[in-house]
């Protein structure tokens, strides 16, 4: 019986020691607790920082161009610019069963009604056309605008579109194409429209999707910027380029200063689709399916604290740079690499604890501080600004570099 029993501790010790090996490597897999053994599945939480970005962003599973099958192939996604330069493209293959992908979105309940409203406008003009092809059809435009903060779905949502407008019949392939600012501007005169012709020749069939557009709103006449924009009014214009929706994705003030500078571009996007902070009750969600994923638990306590961490870290947010569910996959990430340093250290005597989130395992977080608001708006009076502003002789300049030494504290220029 003794023999039995030091035969079993040993086999448990060499599978304890494979498990914890293959848990602290960059390719841990999900955990059978039944048979000890391993599935060929990526952890999210290990992928390289790109599509949201990290698509932690973003609050469903994603998938990579490899990963998924389709009829159609994938266009080569890298463009050529002068002097041998070449930048390489992301280019997302439309995803499975993309309606119960969009439901199954935390949140998200004003771009799921309005996802519908144009899904279901696209379907009815093809059941239109395939009955009274006479008929004068009303073109819906597909180009829209996603804003909001990081990490707000913009990306897997933006996935969801294109094969949603496939399945309508609106597209013929339903890809998706990633591009930003650096993509187009090159070394050289002319790289901007070399990279837009090849990256509308990309994205022919499915969506374009150029993130943080708002930085094509370049500040100086010269900027690389505002000729990037005027090619892209070019395309949309172009009557012949209907089998392409283009989605411009942005934090939301810097993306209504890029329509307001130009006026031709709003009127060439008129969906628009605006993609709020997840609260904490949806950050929270959000953790709950993501551990689930991968078969971990938190003790009660252990969950307790980490809701408090949440909740402290949402109240001091700055809403300018929060990070929503990027937020939450980046405190997931550390208390997957806590978890993993705890039981090396002290390895658990039951082997289900290998997934049992412990409080030992959150680890505090230094919760994001609300910028410091400029204080020359709330205390500098305004009789003495206007004072200052009606000087005109070198005297009076003289006391405004005083004022401006004196008063550092309270003058924004």
């Amino acid at each position: 019986m003794t023999n039995m029993q030091n035969n079993t501790d040993e086999n448990f010790n060499e599978d304890f020691k494979r498990l914890l090996k293959q848990f602290v490597s960059e390719e841990y897999k999900d955990v059978k607790l039944d048979d000890m053994q391993t599935e060929d599945e990526e952890d999210p939480f290990l992928e390289d920082e790109d599509v949201d970005e990290y698509e932690a962003e973003d609050n469903t599973p994603t998938e990579k161009a490899d990963d998924i099958c389709t009829d159609s192939p994938l266009p080569d996604d890298v463009i050529e610019q002068n002097q041998n330069v070449r930048v390489k493209v992301e280019i997302l293959r439309p995803i499975d069963n993309p309606q119960e992908e969009l439901q199954k979105l935390v949140g998200c309940g004003n771009i799921k009604k309005r996802m519908d409203e144009l899904m279901a406008l696209t379907a009815y003009n093809r059941m239109l056309h395939e009955q009274f092809p006479e008929l004068k059809q009303h073109r819906v435009s597909l180009h829209s605008l996603f804003l909001g903060n990081p990490g707000t779905g913009k990306t897997t949502v933006c996935k969801i579109f294109g094969a949603l407008l496939h399945e309508a019949g609106a597209l013929s392939k339903g890809h998706v194409v990633i591009c930003d600012r650096g993509t187009f501007i090159g070394t050289l005169w002319g790289d901007e429209e070399r990279a837009m012709k090849q990256v509308v020749e990309m994205a022919q069939g499915g969506v374009l999707m150029i993130d943080e557009a708002y930085l094509l709103n370049g500040k100086n006449e010269n900027d690389p910027g505002k000729i990037i924009v005027q090619l892209l009014m070019n395309l949309l214009a172009d009557e012949s380029r209907r089998d392409i929706a283009v989605v411009l994705c942005g934090y939301k003030e810097p993306m209504n200063e890029l329509l307001e500078t130009n006026p031709g571009l709003l009127s060439r996007f008129p969906n628009r689709f605006e993609f709020a902070d997840f609260s904490v009750d949806e950050l929270l969600e959000i953790t709950s399916r993501r551990i689930e994923e991968y078969s971990y638990r938190f003790t009660v306590k252990a969950w307790q604290k980490y809701t408090d961490m949440i909740a402290l870290a949402f109240s001091a947010r700055d809403t300018e740079t929060w990070g929503n569910a990027r937020f939450i996959a980046n405190q997931l990430e550390r208390i997957y690499i806590q978890h993993a340093t705890r039981c090396v250290k002290q390895p658990p005597k039951n082997h289900n604890d290998l997934l049992l989130i412990t409080p030992e395992d959150i680890v505090p977080i230094e919760a994001p501080r609300r910028k410091k608001q400029n204080r020359l708006r709330s205390v500098t009076p305004k009789p003495i600004l206007q004072r200052f502003l009606t000087f005109k002789n070198i005297t009076d300049i003289q006391y405004i570099s005083y004022f401006v030494c004196y008063f550092e504290d309270f003058v924004y220029f």
